[in-house]
């Protein structure tokens, strides 16, 4: 009978059976090894005896080939007693020229009447057939031809004649014939026109030329212009994408004023690259142009080309508008700050897109320590009441960054016609206390100068952004709740 399963004896069999298998598996896993490890020691003699082959062949094209030797049959054996040959003989015999049969050959003198053949004779050498002559110079020949050209640059070299002193040498071809051309630097080119009816003088902002390269292989720029020391705020071209060369032809005008005042005033082109990773624009270059350096021909146009400089010259942030002169715009400046502000009409929609960017060297209207937090306040009117009002966050700091965008829908119709007005409130908020204004800004038909001017700016442009400085003016607004 058989045992139980249970039982003591199948207890002892398994473990062997498993022993066994084991073993087994490890036998296979070490004849796998030895079998791949051959293979590979087969594969790397195999590449080694290949190589060594490819290097024997390359060898062997490397030399030079052999020049065939050509037998020369002696001639008979010349007797012990020999006469020297004249050297114009052997030279003639050398070079293959044989003398005519009909020849008189005279004998040299101590000859003592020997036959011809043996004056052509040496008692070292037999004579040699011309015809022998020139196929061994010609397979010489040929054997000097293909190592030259089998020969390297550097080989065929030491067989050239060296030159001589003093000769003109040909210009290597390693050598640059002519230096490289300067880099191209950057230009501003602009047209200058001064009415004397209408005392206004027009900027023209053509292009500029060769500007350097960012990231990419071109740049998204612009172009501000200043007439200094009155109009600090500037007037600002559209961005040109994409270009390395923009182009502009955009006008600015700047009004009422005499030749003669005209002439101790600084025009001021900067030119400004859009950089998308931070929120300011990097600074390209400068024009600085005095006006007095200007020829003011009457009813007539003047162009200008002049390089930009990389200098920056530091300016004071001043009121810009038309009747407020430069002292009082700075001291002004300096007590309650400016708003920057970007406006873009878009007629098909019927809105006005609104940017409120940042702001400078605003205000305190408290001494407790600490940096207040400024917001503005948007409100648009329209037949002097309130259709639509925005809020931007509040930022910490004299020199807020906001950088929001808003959108006010306006009435159907042409903006022209419309009694339109944007208010722009600088809140200041204050610790445990309620928000006071700071200041305000009010852009529109019936806005102070630089209100109007931005106002005008932005409808006449249509979907292009206009941007401008603008300073804050004192108000008498109520604290909000």
């Amino acid at each position: 009978m058989s045992a139980p399963l249970g039982s003591p004896r199948d207890a002892s069999v398994l473990p062997a059976q498993l022993r066994s298998q084991n073993d087994e598996a490890v036998h296979s896993q070490v004849l796998l090894a030895a079998g791949l490890a051959l293979l590979c020691f087969c594969l790397l003699l195999g590449c080694a005896v290949c190589w060594r082959r490819h290097q024997r062949r390359r060898q062997s094209d490397r030399k030079p080939p052999a020049v065939p030797c050509t037998r020369v049959e002696l001639g008979p054996a010349l007797p012990s007693s020999t006469t020297a040959v004249p050297v114009q003989q052997q030279c003639v015999e050398l070079e293959g020229e044989t003398p005519d049969a009909g020849s008189d050959t005279r004998a040299a003198p101590g000859a003592g009447g020997l036959p011809q053949d043996m004056l052509h004779s040496r008692a070292s050498l037999p004579s040699i057939p011309c015809s022998q002559k020139r196929g061994l110079f010609s397979q010489s020949q040929q054997s000097w031809q293909r190592r030259a050209t089998l020969c390297g640059a550097s080989d065929r070299s030491s067989l050239l004649p060296r030159p001589v002193l003093g000769a003109r040498l040909p210009p290597s071809p390693t050598m640059p014939r002519s230096l490289p051309s300067p880099k191209p630097r950057p230009q501003l080119r602009f047209i200058l026109f001064y009415s004397q009816p209408e005392a206004t003088l027009t900027v023209t902002v053509l292009g500029v030329s060769h500007l350097p390269k960012g990231l990419g292989s071109s740049r998204d720029s612009y172009v501000k212009v200043y007439l200094l020391p009155k109009f600090v705020e500037p007037q600002r071209t559209a961005v040109r994408r994409k270009s390395l060369h923009p182009e502009f032809r955009e006008q600015f005008q700047f009004g009422h004023y005499r030749l003669e005042e005209l002439r101790g005033f600084t025009l001021r082109f900067a030119v400004y690259a859009k950089d998308f990773r931070s929120l300011r624009d990097s600074f390209i270059g400068e024009v600085m142009f005095p006006c007095a350096q200007a020829t003011w021909c009457p009813e007539a146009a003047s162009s200008y080309t002049r390089e930009l400089s990389t200098t920056k010259t530091k300016l004071k942030k001043c009121l810009s508008s038309l009747d407020v002169s430069y002292g009082a715009a700075c001291s002004q400046s300096t007590t309650l700050g400016q708003l920057f502000l970007l406006l873009q009409y878009q007629a098909l929609a019927n809105r006005i897109k609104v940017l409120v960017r940042k702001a400078e060297n605003l205000g305190r209207l408290t001494r407790v320590p600490g940096a207040p937090d400024h917001y503005v306040v948007i409100q648009l009117y329209c037949d002097g009441r309130v259709i639509d009002s925005k809020e931007t966050k509040s930022i910490a700091g004299s020199s807020p960054v906001w950088n929001a965008p808003f959108l006010f829908s306006i009435p159907a119709g042409d903006i022209q016609d419309q009694q339109l007005c944007l208010e722009f409130t600088v809140m200041q908020a204050r610790l445990y206390l309620r928000s006071c204004a700071l200041g305000r800004v009010l852009i529109g038909p019936h806005a102070p100068q630089a209100g109007l001017l931005h106002w005008q700016e932005m409808c006449s442009r249509g979907p292009v952004e206009s941007a401008r400085w603008h300073v804050i003016q004192p108000t008498a607004l109520s604290p909000s709740p």
